[in-house]
């Protein structure tokens, strides 16, 4: 099976590379086009004296291309991707040309050694330089505990501070005010903390947000928690503790998070959103296990123009093993091992109720008290426009709070046609924001498919 056109246009990287692949997809553009059991290519005539050559490894997808562009994939691996699903009969069965077997054996060869080098031990060491190790490692990380601790300090007071003088003239500050304290952070290699100053100041400035000062009185509470939390982090458990770390700012190498236990289960696609912040756009896509019922969040990055590495299409599933990083509830994950991704075969009709989902969160929640998002996909629900905003309500009548982040409640209408639909989204601990639908057996992913 092989992805529709609605798929293969949500792996482009932007707006103008759909447009432009769409305008390439057609057969007088191409030469010497031609598939194998794993891979399709083409040479697409350009400006230039020499075609570009461009191939597909269907398996993944994975796409590569002689042209200069920078984006991933390009416009002629989307162009060549359309072409095939819209006739494949114009791609005749044939052995590969040098340059496209040569590229399927390197993509091999660097999965094999992959999977390897994740169960390889690192090569032994003496006893001193172990020892030379251990006491660099430790003397850089008692640096940055240092820094850390003389940045949460100044977090406090200013925190302490604002509590005093209260939040009814906080946005007479300007952003400069929290843009300060973050700048301070960032000094601090607490950069996680950062961020979350920052946003905490956007709440401010957010004209259509009535409940702007709750919301931001709930954020500055969980900052000076999280604080407060890594004050005494020795005496909290050992996965909370990597949670606090992560907050603040420390990172965990892919290296680390590839080598622990796997869990393997057919993956399901089923949402997408991009954010962009300093020129760095963040891709986050949202995996449920179509066995195991087990979410994963693949977060990926890319700067500037850039496209993202891996091609993840919503409305797919995969067979293969994912790594989590650690934590006292884990969702963030990576891929180790994925097999042929095709088009999402089922998606479970039945989810637990609502409040079924929140006893879930609650055990989530005592377990990580600093969780974000809790991933619910929920059955029965339906969706009707009010005076007050889009009401959503659970199979029981139970009205579900709807995020002010949500903006696409017409289509949600639109698509659902008053009837009950199953909805996967995110709950903060106070409102529901759906990522996408799925009704009359197709899956809509709101980002992708509708218009903002």
């Amino acid at each position: 099976m092989l992805l529709n056109t609605d798929q293969i246009l949500s792996l482009a990287p932007d707006a103008s590379s759909a447009k432009a692949g769409s305008q390439l997809a057609f057969p007088a553009k191409w030469d010497k086009l031609g598939r194998s059991e794993a891979a399709i290519w083409g040479e697409c005539k350009g400006s230039g004296k020499d075609p570009y050559r461009t191939q597909i490894d269907l398996g993944e997808p994975a796409f590569k291309c002689s042209c200069p562009s920078r984006k991933f994939p390009c416009k002629h691996g989307l162009a060549l991707y359309l072409l095939l699903a819209q006739d494949n009969t114009l791609f005749a069965a044939k052995e590969a040309p040098a340059w496209v077997s040569d590229w399927l054996r390197d993509r091999q060869q660097r999965a094999d050694k992959k999977r390897s080098g994740a169960s390889e031990q690192p090569a032994a060491q003496t006893e001193e330089q172990s020892a030379a190790s251990a006491a660099t490692n430790r003397k850089r990380a008692e640096k940055r505990e240092n820094k850390v601790a003389s940045g949460l300090t100044a977090l406090h007071t200013w925190l302490h501070d604002l509590e005093r003088e209260g939040l009814a003239t906080v946005r007479d500050r300007g952003p400069a005010y929290w843009e300060a304290m973050a700048a301070r952070l960032v000094d601090a290699q607490a950069g996680g903390l950062a961020g979350r100053i920052r946003r905490a100041g956007r709440l401010c400035f957010q004209s259509g947000m009535q409940d702007w000062s709750q919301q931001l009185g709930r954020e500055l509470a969980a900052i000076y928690m999280l604080g407060d939390a890594y004050a005494r982090l020795e005496t909290l458990p050992p996965d909370l503790q990597h949670d606090v770390r992560t907050h603040i700012g420390w990172t965990t190498s892919t290296d680390d998070v590839l080598a622990l236990a796997g869990v393997t289960d057919c993956w399901q696609v089923l949402s997408q959103q991009h954010s962009e912040e300093d020129r760095i756009r963040t891709r986050a896509t949202w995996l449920r296990g179509a066995r195991s019922g087990r979410w994963a969040l693949l977060l990926h990055f890319a700067a500037g123009p850039q496209g993202f590495e891996q091609a993840i299409s919503v409305g797919t599933q995969f067979e293969g093993e994912l790594c989590f990083y650690p934590g006292a509830y884990p969702l963030r994950a990576l891929i180790r091992e994925s097999g042929t991704t095709l088009p999402l075969s089922t998606f479970p009709t039945e989810q637990p109720s609502f409040l079924a989902a929140m006893e879930s969160y609650a055990d989530a929640l005592a377990a990580q008290p600093f969780l974000e998002r809790y991933p619910l996909a929920l059955s029965g629900m339906t969706a009707r426009m009010e005076d007050a905003g889009l009401l959503l309500c659970c199979p029981d009548g139970h009205p579900l709070p709807v995020s002010a982040s949500f903006r696409h409640a017409w289509h949600l209408l639109a698509v659902s046609g008053g009837h009950p639909v199953t909805l996967a989204g995110e709950w903060d601990g106070h409102a529901f924001a759906p990522w996408s639908v799925c009704a009359d057996g197709r899956l809509y992913n709101f980002e992708s498919d509708f218009c903002a």
